[in-house]
């Protein structure tokens, strides 16, 4: 028996060299350097709790298509959700109706009002893998008007730069800062993925991720392969309306996900918390003040895909987990020889794992206070988690899926 497995083992690994010199990167995809994964933090598995949705999950406006993120206007009752469809859904808590309400000119993805007075919606919209747009439907920043649903393009290019710095903060005075007028063909590009946004205090100053800088980029199936490469050319933008500049606020990390705002000072932003979602790792990074220039590592070695970041009242920031850290992604990370094999092979016969899970740290960003995986039977692919009033919201990015998903947040205990 030893000997067969032994036999099984070199045909095996022949097999995987073979199929690596047949292999083909078709995508051009580029490929980062070897990184070591290791084991998940004991301060998470510590507050590692039983699964709350199996007997705690309601669903409402069954109509509701799967979708990325979602905002509560809760002195009219309303929500809106950006929908994998490609609408902005309206939800009506007072009649308990939906609506496809406003269609972006790509898919809307992450959601912010653009001010307190709640009068419009900034959205990101960006393609999502699978489905054909037109040249003329462009990826960005967007602002929709609630009351007369108009679409108004904010940002739609950013600058291109003459090189790529790793892992860097900027200094405020050294940060790369373009004015939109100046912007043309020869020194710009159009905006790769947008992704998550954050809105300054007095809704001057937006904070836009971008988690990979590629023609024709994709959200859902089309950020696959950039989960495979784990190539380190995310960044954050910043978008100033008052001065109408845009800004590099940090440059080459790996798929910049999730963001919110950390720290205020009297006048500025002083840090912000963003999510590594395919390095498994959340970041602070501080872009003002004393510490200027320079980030933190939070976490690290997550036991999953981290994704949207959302406070709630206290102050506390939940996490989306919208897949779970399996040993082959472990591996493949370490051995990235293997990546070219893999990137060549169909993303239809590639392991999907069914788990997603939410997790909740303390104000600060450094302390976790719960953790939770769901084995995929209610509820798949958790991108963020909103709470509101008394119930914690799960966006779902998942075609298939329908309906407005939620749970008290008293089922979880929380602080028991």
């Amino acid at each position: 028996m030893k000997f067969l497995f032994s036999i099984n083992s070199i045909y095996c690994i022949y097999s995987i060299i073979f199929f690596l010199f047949i292999g083909c990167n078709s995508g051009n995809i580029k490929i980062g350097e070897a990184y070591k994964l290791g084991k998940v933090p004991d301060s998470i598995l510590e507050v590692s709790k039983p699964d709350p949705f199996l007997n705690h999950l309601k669903i409402d406006f069954p109509e509701l298509p799967g979708h990325d993120d979602l905002i509560f206007d809760n002195k009219n009752q309303i929500a809106y959700a950006s929908g994998m469809d490609g609408w902005i859904w309206k939800l009506d808590f007072k009649t308990n109706a939906a609506e496809a309400w406003v269609k972006p000119p790509v898919n809307p993805a992450g959601l912010q009002f653009s001010n307190k007075s709640n009068e419009s919606i900034l959205a990101c919209a960006s393609r999502l893998g699978g489905v054909s747009y037109d040249e003329t439907n462009r990826v960005g920043l967007y602002e929709i008007n609630i009351k007369t649903k108009s679409v108004v393009p904010l940002l739609l290019n950013l600058p291109k730069l003459e090189k790529s710095d790793f892992e860097t903060v900027y200094p405020k005075a050294k940060r790369p800062t373009f004015s939109l007028k100046e912007l043309n063909e020869s020194n710009s590009r159009p905006f790769s993925l947008c992704n998550d946004l954050a809105v300054s205090k007095d809704g001057n100053r937006i904070y836009i991720s971008e988690p990979f800088e590629r023609p024709n980029a994709a959200m859902g199936s089309g950020a696959v392969p950039e989960a495979i490469g784990l190539y380190p050319h995310g960044k954050l933008w910043m978008y100033d309306r008052k001065q109408n500049t845009v800004s590099l606020i940090m440059n080459g990390f790996t798929f910049v996900d999730g963001i919110v705002i950390a720290d205020h000072s009297a006048s500025a932003e002083e840090s912000v918390i963003i999510t590594e979602t395919t390095k498994f790792r959340i970041i602070k990074a501080n872009i003002s003040g004393k510490q200027e220039g320079s980030f933190e590592i939070l976490f690290e070695n997550l036991p999953g895909l981290a994704d949207g970041l959302e406070r709630d009242t206290l102050g506390r920031i939940w996490v989306g987990i919208i897949k779970p850290r399996s040993g082959l992604i472990n591996f493949v990370h370490n051995n990235p020889w293997l990546k070219p094999f893999l990137l060549s092979i169909p993303q239809r016969i590639l392991p999907i794992a069914k788990k997603t899970g939410i997790l909740l740290l303390d104000p600060t960003g450094k302390k976790t206070l719960y953790y939770s995986m769901h084995d995929g039977s209610k509820i798949k692919d958790i991108s963020v988690v909103v709470p509101n009033s008394n119930s914690l919201y799960f966006p779902s990015f998942d075609t298939t899926s329908r309906g407005l998903y939620s749970i008290p947040t008293d089922s979880l205990k929380l602080g028991e």
